[in-house]
């Protein structure tokens, strides 16, 4: 068992990675649209170009982190070397000059977002591919997941205050600038202190590293338990990139005051805190595929009705419902990052094979292509009912915003809680799997055994 204060400072990592992550979904879109002055086309093109690259870059990371040689742990290694060029990255974002051409602007945002997206799978890709290092019991596994899912929440508020934070500003160029540099300097102080958290946790010699073609690696993708995980990921965060993006939309032009977005992040913030420990317990007893699609199903709900009948006079009732979303979707946060590194010991048992980093590229790679398509489907949205960054607004781009809110999310959040329903990995399966595994090691193969292998 590993002690608190390493899970727990292995957990602050995902504090910093989620303020950067989450400023830039919650409110990059809004900021390119309404702040910068791209057309809505313009700017959900530029989203979904980055976010297509970071789906293609990370299994591409996920490959050089497996076979990169290091006896100082490799996925610490890319952790430390890659925080500051994150950071730097991140803050890059925000200095579009507003005065440009929109062309200029376009390819500005553009690049900027393809650098982001390349740092971010340096550093993200090796700093989830850790937990099934960390340890390899059910249980504690989850417990890791969950303190990362409550550091995450609280990142995310962080993040998110982006609005209140801009808001506060007589210039807001101002207060984006300040926001780009304070965000940046602790993201790369939090994974600094995780890399330095799980130092000697990586027992890794070099002569370990299997050579294995790169080609063989996109074999994965045939096992049905990690198509239905990829599956899940890949519709989840179309559901909770349109949820994301939407927000400042809905706080702008539905309820009338911009900083409520930071205001019901709260809510939705403190609910998911207290609650991810209640889920946590929950998935000891019941079975994590049913939790997640009870947990979807009223999230859905929730959506819509936040979206479709919560006027911009009730505040408490706007206040209310961002807290019960938070509650109920929770589990999304937490219960999906713990299955998956039950599919690295699955594949390491069929294969003989241990390569969890890739596993964990082509998880992040399925969110960050979930993402780009819930980015271009806003944009297309925005753009189909006439929406014009401005104060200016019609009833047709209203009811706009209160679609991407109220049933898009949803949608996507119930068909990947039904599609996880076929997940074949349980509790009891991890337990035959993890003993068969220690059987394996007490009696190593013979050296002219043949061992299944990526190449079969």
């Amino acid at each position: 068992m590993l002690s608190y204060r390493k899970k727990l400072g292995y957990a602050f990592g995902d504090l910093g990675i989620s303020v950067s992550y989450f400023a830039v979904g919650f409110f990059y879109m809004f900021y390119l649209t309404d702040i910068v002055g791209l057309p809505a086309y313009w700017a959900g093109l530029a989203v979904f170009i980055g976010k297509l690259w970071d789906g293609i870059n990370d299994p591409l990371v996920g490959i050089i982190n497996d076979r990169f040689i290091t006896t100082k742990g490799r996925k610490r290694t890319f952790i430390l070397w890659g925080a500051l060029p994150f950071a730097l990255s991140f803050m890059l974002l925000w200095f579009i000059p507003v005065e440009a051409s929109q062309v200029i602007k376009f390819i500005l945002a553009t690049l900027s977002l393809l650098l982001y997206a390349t740092t971010y799978s340096i550093v993200v890709v090796p700093y989830m591919a850790l937990v099934p290092v960390m340890s390899d019991e059910y249980d504690e596994r989850t417990q890791i997941t969950g303190l990362r899912a409550i550091l995450s929440t609280v990142g995310t508020i962080i993040g998110g205050g982006l609005a209140m934070w801009i808001s506060s500003f007589e210039n807001e160029i101002l207060g984006l600038h300040s926001m780009a540099l304070g965000f940046g300097l602790f993201t790369a102080l939090s994974l600094w202190i995780a890399a330095k958290s799980v130092s000697n946790l990586e027992h890794e010699q070099t002569i370990n590293i299997v050579p294995v073609r790169l080609s063989a690696y996109f074999s994965l993708i045939k096992d049905k338990n990690v198509l239905v995980l990829l599956g899940l990921k890949f519709l989840g965060a179309i559901g909770t990139g349109a949820l994301s993006a939407s927000i400042p939309y809905y706080a702008e032009h539905v309820m009338g005051d911009r900083a409520l977005s930071s205001k019901g992040l709260a809510a939705y913030v403190l609910a998911s805190a207290l609650f991810i420990p209640l889920w946590s317990k929950a998935t000891k007893k019941f079975d994590k595929r049913k939790l997640l699609l009870i947990s979807n199903l009223l999230s859905a709900l929730v959506l819509y009705y936040l979206g479709f009948h919560i006027t911009s006079g009730d505040l408490s009732g706007f206040y209310l419902t961002c807290f019960m979303l938070g509650v109920v979707m929770s589990a999304y946060l937490l219960i999906p990052y713990s299955l998956v590194p039950d599919l690295v010991e699955y594949y390491r048992l069929e294969s003989g094979e241990q390569h969890e980093s890739v596993f964990f590229g082509l998880w992040i790679s399925t969110h960050q292509l979930g993402l780009a398509v819930s980015g271009l489907l806003l944009g297309i949205l925005l753009g189909v009912f006439g929406y014009e960054g401005g104060t200016t607004i019609t009833a047709d781009s209203v009811l706009a915003v209160k679609v991407a809110l109220g049933v898009l999310p949803g949608l996507f959040l119930i068909l990947g809680g039904l599609l996880v329903q076929i997940y074949g990995i349980d509790r009891e399966q991890f337990n035959t799997i993890k003993a068969s595994l220690t059987i394996q090691q007490k009696v190593p193969l013979p050296e002219n055994a043949e061992r299944q292998s990526f190449d079969n």
